[in-house]
C-alpha cells in the first residue's frame, strides 16, 4: 500500500494508515436508520401504480397539488397578451418560412 500523492507527510512517506474496520459499512450503519416500509407509493413527485401489465408512473397527483397551491379554482377572467381584433385560422399543412 502507499500512501495518496499530495498526501504523505513529510518524514513519514514510508508510512501507511491501517485500516481496522470496514468504513464502508461503519458508515452506513451509523449514518442511517433503516427499516422496511413496504412497497413505494410515491417517489420524488412520481406516483407509482402496480397493474398486471407492469407499473405505471403518473404526476397527476402533483400536478393537482400545484395547481391547489396557485389557486386552480380562481376562475376570474385574466388579460391575454394576444391580439383579439387578429384571426385565428387553423394550420391547413402550408409550409411557412421560419423567418418570417
Amino acid at each position: 500500500m502507499e500512501q495518496s500523492e499530495g498526501f504523505s507527510a513529510p518524514g513519514q512517506e514510508n508510512k501507511v494508515c491501517k485500516l481496522v474496520k470496514s468504513l464502508h459499512g461503519y458508515m452506513l450503519n451509523s449514518g442511517f436508520d433503516m427499516k422496511d416500509m413496504g412497497l413505494a407509493g410515491v417517489i420524488l413527485g412520481i406516483k407509482i401504480s402496480r397493474t398486471s401489465n407492469g407499473l405505471v408512473l403518473d404526476q397527476s397527483h402533483y400536478v393537482d397539488k400545484i395547481l391547489e397551491k396557485f389557486r386552480k379554482d380562481d376562475t376570474s377572467l385574466a388579460r391575454t397578451p394576444i391580439d383579439t381584433s387578429k384571426h385565428v385560422s387553423k394550420n391547413r399543412g402550408e409550409a411557412v418560412s421560419q423567418v418570417e
